[in-house]
């Protein structure tokens, strides 16, 4: 029989996870206000504008993602030091796919590129996240890391949470007449949101996953003397 699923932690454990959540929805909630209030030429180029906006490089709600993501490719490299053989190598690919997703965020990288081709960007983006699962899926059975699978379904619900709502909201915005500020803030809200909220599930995943500390591979391996 299939062992039981391991107990939701405590909540001494697990607070920051209802924390991180918390500021989330301040943050994401305060940026919809400000986008709502801040319509054209109102108050363009306030610094609360500019702190506040939900997909304004270096405003609060894209540093929130970015800062999860940075979180994943720390807690991946932690979990790399934790394990010894092909395990390691699995560990830095999750470390690598964390700090690429940082820097995409930083930047806006899928912003720029939907705005060359917004059809190409989609069906791009699509095939990179099945080569890379499917990828992580195989090695992570073959090398026998135990964690493979709860975080390949964590980056699948980020995947699809990052494509998916921006197809649904760009189809349904496509299907009206006349696109005004307050339909354009709340598609950008759930887009940015959803990918937030994303993210902190595959961080929670993660660090619930994490290899348990333990000696140095290079010294658990090594022969005893004599």
């Amino acid at each position: 029989m299939a062992p039981p699923p391991a107990p939701w932690p405590r909540l001494r454990e697990s607070w920051w996870v209802f924390a991180l959540a918390g500021v989330a929805l301040a943050v994401f909630v305060l940026g919809l206000v400000e986008d709502v209030r801040c319509r054209p030429a109102r108050c363009s180029g306030t610094a609360a504008e500019r702190l506040l906006s939900l997909d304004a490089l270096g405003g609060l709600p894209r540093l929130y993602t970015t800062g999860l993501f940075v979180a994943v490719a720390v807690l991946g490299w932690l979990a790399r030091t934790r394990s010894a053989g092909r395990a390691e190598l699995w560990w830095t690919a999750v470390a690598g796919i964390g700090a690429v997703l940082a820097v995409a965020k930083l930047v806006s990288a899928h912003s720029s590129a939907k705005g060359s081709s917004a059809l190409g960007t989609l069906v791009a983006g699509v095939v990179l996240t099945v080569v890379a699962l499917a990828v992580l899926t195989v090695t992570g059975r073959r090398w026998g890391v135990a964690s493979a699978q709860p975080m390949v379904l964590a980056l699948g619900v980020y995947a699809a949470a990052a494509l998916g709502l921006d197809a649904v909201t760009s189809f349904v915005v496509s299907l009206q007449d006349g696109v005004g500020p307050l339909t354009r803030a709340a598609a950008t809200f759930a887009e940015e949101l959803g990918e937030a909220l994303a993210a902190l599930l595959l961080l929670v995943t993660l660090r619930w996953n994490l290899p348990a500390a333990g000696p140095p591979a290079s010294l658990s391996t090594r022969r005893p003397p004599g």
